[in-house]
């Protein structure tokens, strides 16, 4: 049960509605909320909602512990407590991973290797409500926690069903307290959540639809049959569609806490207006970032343990990044090619100051910031061909068909040129426009509303390609 469904929209209308009603009684409310966030949990598979309260009561249970032995026992309790998260996590997303590196290894040693084969499904959006679990954890035991003041009210704020697919990644301190807050009398901004709902669906529906169909899934099933200039267009519009896709399903999903009452926190702040890689990491998945930063990065060492540990501190933490993604080897280059990235950045950074040149405090030419810009979408670009790419072998060969100088291909679709373009501006100027819809839309009259949004609707539905593809983050 996708947000972009019609049974999407009923399950929510009723849900919104019967939230509201029980505004007065609060932990009736809760239930509530928390019963519906397991119902739509289970449409996926009735097994996944028993896994997400094991994993939601687990957490809870070693918060509960951490508070209650004495102070010398508390790093055990917290570090079994990780270990748990971590653990079922590499036994869903990473086991077939390392049984098929064990047995190629082995084979290139000319020995046979046979670990045993699991048949395991992998749940929609475990890793983020694992990530949210160990935030939880560490955070308890760095004294930064909010503690709950019941289970229920730990429940929702793992389970709440808006974030729980794809995040945001939530921090106790971002959710709890709204959890534990009395009901607010009235949606918080009405017109807000609107223009974020409308946002999230023009983004998936109409522009993310258009240019995997139409572009992307093709061109990187058979790359071999396009133009050089069409792999060009194919890379720069799967950058495009993936923007469109991610931060489009965090629209809807902060669109619809809001209606509900929440506030969730920002995950996108136009990432594609980065003049620089550091720069595009503060802003792209800005949730996911910070937990890297805070549980990965900064245990390392961080940049205190020394300028050459720095670098290296990078390149691990982005090699986690890459393999939270998934048990595929394009997955691991990819987040290694990032974590350099950023390394080589830090060094230039490191070089400027060195020289007595603050970058903090420079204010460079416009042409350097156009420059910038265009080699970080370049780069961003080229490394997401590991991200997307099947196997290994299908990205060497776009790869060798981006260089080739092929003539002849497909055919350019210009639409998928000028919906990559638009959503590259959308993805750099959308503040302004946001920020108008949404004035816009405060000027309609309560009375047309309705008749407003029901219009908008049928636009999305007319322009839709003829299926709406599963959101890309939910294999994560």
């Amino acid at each position: 049960m996708a947000f972009p469904t019609l049974d999407f929209a009923f399950f929510f209308l009723v849900t919104l509605s019967v939230a509201w009603s029980l505004r007065r009684f609060r932990t009736a409310q809760k239930s509530f909320l928390l019963l519906a966030s397991y119902f739509f949990y289970a449409q996926w598979e009735l097994r996944l909602a028993a896994l997400l309260f094991a994993v939601s009561f687990g957490n809870w249970a070693f918060g509960e512990v951490w508070h209650r032995v004495q102070p010398r026992w508390r790093k055990l309790v917290v570090t079994t407590g990780v270990l748990a998260n971590v653990g079922l996590l590499c036994v869903f997303k990473l086991y077939d991973f390392f049984r098929s590196t064990v047995e190629d290894f082995a084979r290139f040693l000319g020995v046979e290797a046979h670990l045993p084969i699991l048949e395991i499904l992998l749940p929609v959006g475990i890793s983020f409500y694992t990530f949210q679990g160990i935030a939880y954890l560490v955070d308890t035991h760095r004294g930064k926690a909010v503690r709950p003041r019941t289970l229920l009210d730990f429940l929702l704020f793992m389970a709440f069903f808006p974030k729980l697919l794809s995040g945001p990644i939530c921090r106790s301190h971002e959710l709890l307290p709204q959890i534990q807050d009395e009901a607010p009398k009235k949606v918080p901004n009405v017109e807000e959540a609107m223009t974020l709902i409308a946002s999230g669906l023009f983004k998936k529906v109409v522009l993310a639809g258009y240019l995997a169909t139409h572009m992307v899934d093709g061109a990187f099933q058979l790359p071999s049959s396009y133009s050089s200039i069409e792999l060009w267009v194919a890379i720069f519009a799967y950058t495009a569609q993936l923007y469109l896709d991610f931060s489009g399903y965090t629209d809807m999903a902060r669109g619809l806490a809001l209606l509900l009452g929440f506030r969730l926190p920002e995950n996108f702040r136009y990432p594609y207006a980065a003049t620089n890689i550091g720069e595009f990491w503060r802003r792209w998945h800005i949730t996911f970032s910070r937990w890297l930063q805070d549980y990965v990065y900064f245990p390392l060492g961080g940049s205190r343990a020394g300028r050459y540990r720095t670098y290296f501190n990078q390149i691990v933490t982005f090699a986690v990044c890459g393999i939270w993604h998934g048990s595929r080897w394009g997955f691991v280059i990819w987040g290694l090619l990032h974590g350099l990235g950023l390394a080589i950045y830090k060094f230039s950074v490191d070089v400027r100051r060195d020289m007595g040149r603050d970058p903090k405090h420079s204010n460079p030419a416009w042409w350097w910031k156009v420059a910038g810009w265009a080699l970080t979408l370049t780069f961003c670009a080229l490394v997401r061909v590991f991200f997307r790419a099947e196997d290994l072998q299908t990205a060497v060969e776009v790869f060798r068909g981006l260089f080739a100088f092929r003539l002849y291909g497909q055919g350019l679709d210009v639409t998928v040129l000028f919906v990559t373009v638009l959503s590259f501006a959308i993805g750099m100027w959308g503040r302004p426009i946001f920020e108008r819809s949404m004035r816009a839309f405060e000027r309609v009259p309560v009375w047309a509303r309705p008749a407003v949004l029901v219009g908008m609707g049928i636009v999305m539905l007319a322009l839709k390609p003829s299926e709406i593809a599963p959101y890309i983050y939910f294999q994560f």
